[in-house]
């Protein structure tokens, strides 16, 4: 198992080298899912600076970041995500601060295969199992149905939590009306 360092704050040359694996990692994405899921660089440098949101790092033996993920369970620190959503489903849940959102993992390309995924996963999901929480990740499409990230994601942690449920939480359909007169 590779190590997995959890730092508050990401600064400096460990943020220009975070950056540029998290581009590596999601960049395909702008062009495959509706949603935006890929952060504009101000908005990746909030979010490495915001102490409220765990990051997880793994290194390889060379020193190069081989992978990313980021978690939290201040939800009001992630954009887009609704806390009263949470609070009205799982009311004492999110009060004990039991919900727990992953913000996005990424894995360099040549660490693919490698465990990292893995390391990253399990580092994310065995405190919350711990706790009996719930982790939440929004998965567009592309990641859901060709990756099969959630099913990934579950497997994986089935190997080291004594119970996990998996379930779809919400989805959003995008619909297109196109009015171009076929030529």
């Amino acid at each position: 198992m590779t190590q997995v360092e959890i730092q508050a704050v990401v600064d400096g040359d460990q943020r220009e080298e975070a950056w540029k694996l998290y581009l590596q990692s999601f960049d395909e994405l702008r062009y495959l899912a509706v949603q935006r899921h890929v952060m504009y660089g101000a908005e990746f440098d909030a979010v490495m600076a915001d102490q409220l949101v765990d990051k997880f790092l793994v290194w390889g033996d060379d020193g190069a970041l081989q992978g990313i993920s980021t978690m939290t369970s201040h939800l009001r620190s992630m954009p887009l995500v609704s806390p009263e959503y949470f609070e009205r489903r799982w009311p004492e849940r999110y009060a004990a601060g039991l919900v727990f959102y992953i913000g996005f993992l990424g894995v360099h390309p040549d660490s693919h295969g490698t465990g990292v995924f893995g390391d990253l996963v399990r580092a994310m999901t065995e405190p919350v199992a711990r706790r009996e929480g719930l982790a939440v990740i929004d998965v567009c499409t592309y990641n859901k149905d060709k990756l099969h990230l959630p099913r990934a994601i579950r497997w994986l942690a089935s190997t080291w939590a004594s119970h996990v449920e998996m379930a779809d939480i919400d989805a959003q359909t995008y619909v297109g009306y196109d009015f171009a007169r076929a030529g």
